[in-house]
C-alpha cells in the first residue's frame, strides 16, 4: 500500500467519500425529533422558533454561496443546522434563534482551513449565545425527558446516523469515556453515582452524542484520532462538571476543537501535502 493511501486518502473528509450522503439520515433524525417535540414531548420551543431558525440558516447560506461562488446550491447543511439550533436552544424571544442561526452559517464560511470549515456550526453558535446571552437563551436538556421509548428511538436512529457517517467509533469512545470519568468523579470526588452516570440514560446526552460530535467535516479523518478526540471531550466535560459549569458538553467540544482538533488538522494536512509532493517529485 502506498504512503498516500495508508494516510487514509485525504486528511479532510469529503461528502464524495460516501456512497450515501450521511447528511440525509441526519436530517431525518433531527426532523423526527423536531416534529415529536411539537406533537408529543411538549418542547419549550414552538413552530415559530423552528421556522425562524430554518429561515435564517437557509437564507444566510444561500446568500453567502451566491456571493462567494456565484451559484445557487440547495442548502442541505443549513437545513440541518437550523433544526439543530431550534432543538439545542430555548428562549422566550425569537431573535436569539435568529442570531445563533446566522452566526452558525457566517462563522462556517468565515473560519475555514483549506476550503473546509473547522468548527461544528451548531456548536460554535450555541457556545457563543449561551456564554454571552445567558439572560435570554438557555440550553434545553430537561425537555427531552428520560422516557424509555424516547431513548429507544434516539438510540436506534442515532446508531444509523453514526454508522452512515462512519463515526460509530466516536460515539462508542465518547460514551465509554463519559462512563469511566463518571465513575472517577464518584469515587475520587464524592459525586453521587446517579448524578455522575445518570446523563447516560438521558435523551439529551444521547442526542448530543449522535448529533454534535459525529460531524464528518469537523472530526478527524482517522479512527485513532477520532477515538482520542471523543475521549478528550468526555474528559474535559468531566472536569467542567467538577466545577459546576453549566452546558459543559458544548464547552467541551469547543475547547477540544480549539486546542486539539484544529492543530491536528493543520498537522495532518501539511503531512499529506509533503507525502503528495514527494510522490509527485
Amino acid at each position: 500500500m502506498s504512503n498516500l493511501k495508508s494516510f487514509h486518502r485525504r486528511p479532510v473528509t469529503s461528502w464524495a467519500d460516501y456512497k450515501i450522503d450521511p447528511r440525509y439520515p441526519l436530517l431525518i433524525f433531527l426532523t423526527s425529533f423536531a416534529v415529536a417535540g411539537q406533537v408529543y414531548l411538549g418542547f419549550f420551543q414552538r413552530w415559530d422558533a423552528i421556522i425562524t431558525s430554518l429561515c435564517c440558516t437557509v437564507g444566510t447560506e444561500l446568500m453567502l454561496v451566491r456571493f462567494i461562488y456565484k451559484k445557487w446550491v440547495f442548502p442541505l447543511s443549513a437545513v440541518i443546522t437550523g433544526i439543530g439550533v431550534s432543538l439545542l436552544l430555548s428562549s422566550y424571544l425569537l431573535w436569539p434563534y435568529a442570531l445563533a442561526s446566522v452566526l452558525s452559517i457566517v462563522l462556517k464560511f468565515a473560519i475555514r482551513y483549506r476550503g473546509s470549515h473547522i468548527f461544528n456550526p451548531n456548536n460554535i453558535a450555541v457556545v457563543l449565545v449561551l456564554f454571552f446571552l445567558p439572560d435570554y437563551v438557555v440550553s434545553t436538556p430537561k425537555q427531552w425527558t428520560n422516557a424509555y421509548e424516547v431513548m429507544a428511538v434516539i438510540l436506534s436512529l442515532g446508531m444509523v446516523v453514526s454508522y452512515m457517517a462512519n463515526r460509530h467509533d466516536t460515539v462508542i469512545s465518547f460514551l465509554s469515556g463519559f462512563a469511566v470519568f463518571g465513575f472517577a468523579r464518584h469515587y475520587f470526588f464524592d459525586t453521587p453515582l446517579w448524578f455522575a452516570l445518570g446523563p447516560l440514560l438521558g435523551a439529551s446526552l444521547q442526542l448530543f452524542t449522535f448529533f454534535m460530535i459525529t460531524d464528518p467535516k469537523t472530526t478527524p479523518n482517522s479512527r485513532p484520532a477520532r477515538i482520542v478526540f471523543a475521549i478528550l471531550i468526555a474528559l474535559v466535560d468531566a472536569i467542567l462538571r467538577l466545577y459546576d459549569v453549566n452546558n459543559s458538553l458544548f464547552y467541551a467540544v469547543f475547547l477540544v476543537a480549539v486546542f486539539v482538533a484544529i492543530p491536528y488538522r493543520v498537522w495532518t494536512v501539511r503531512k499529506y501535502d509533503r507525502v503528495k509532493s514527494r510522490r509527485a517529485g
